[in-house]
């Protein structure tokens, strides 16, 4: 799974990497993102050709929910199952995107201690996790843009780490995601899978980054 990442890159430096044409709004970095949070999500538009740059919840709440609290129990989707399940095989169809990261966090499991572990690319650039999201409206009329990261089996190097983890796209994969005007099930699965063993470094982090509170380069240092 992914329950926590960072994303701690200003906004031009994200535009850079994305080749973003449009900024909707200013990013927030963080070093420390957790469910509920607002995340920097990458979207193409079709009709414009345009790629956009925006912030969205990180918990999809989907368009039908009653309430908005539904939110904090979707923060990932699992990809083998997404095309299926209700409550993401519509925006799987319609609503694809990318989120925007330079590492995520894992908690390994030594005896009876869970010792947090951050895992990155190994030339720390950024990627974007593939994503959907969706958009809900409140009994006022408020609209919440919110989004999940999708999920898979984890990699041999993250196996001994956490047994799941979330989907990175590599960099000739992230159109075919975003163009949400072609809809190939197949092909789409076929590009959700762990990502390279060979491109991928970790290390691990003081338990100072189990607060979500706490927000600072101390996130990831190596110890």
């Amino acid at each position: 799974m992914c329950g926590r990442f960072a994303q701690p890159e200003p906004t031009e430096k994200v535009v850079e990497a994305f080749d973003i044409d449009q900024v909707s709004m200013e990013i927030k970095p963080s070093y420390n993102v957790a469910p509920t949070h607002d995340v920097s999500v990458v979207l193409f538009d079709h009709h414009k050709g345009l790629h956009k740059l925006g912030l969205m919840r990180w918990g999809l709440i989907p368009f039908w929910a009653d309430d908005k609290s539904i939110g904090n129990k979707m923060i990932n989707a699992r990809s083998e199952t997404i095309a299926e399940k209700r409550s993401f095989k519509r925006s799987f169809k319609k609503k694809r995107c990318l989120i925007v990261a330079t590492g995520f966090y894992e908690w390994q499991k030594k005896g009876d201690k869970k010792i947090p572990v951050f895992v990155y690319l190994k030339d720390r650039k950024l990627f974007g996790f593939a994503g959907i999201y969706d958009t809900w409206k409140s009994p006022k009329g408020e609209s919440v843009h919110s989004c999940t990261i999708l999920t898979t089996d984890s990699s041999e190097k993250i196996k001994n780490i956490h047994g799941r983890m979330p989907v990175i796209l590599d960099k000739n994969k992230e159109q075919l995601w975003l163009n949400n005007q072609n809809y190939d099930k197949e092909k789409l699965k076929q590009i959700l899978h762990p990502y390279d063993d060979k491109k991928l470094d970790y290390h691990r982090v003081s338990r100072y980054v189990n607060s979500p509170e706490n927000n600072s380069p101390k996130c990831v240092k190596a110890v």
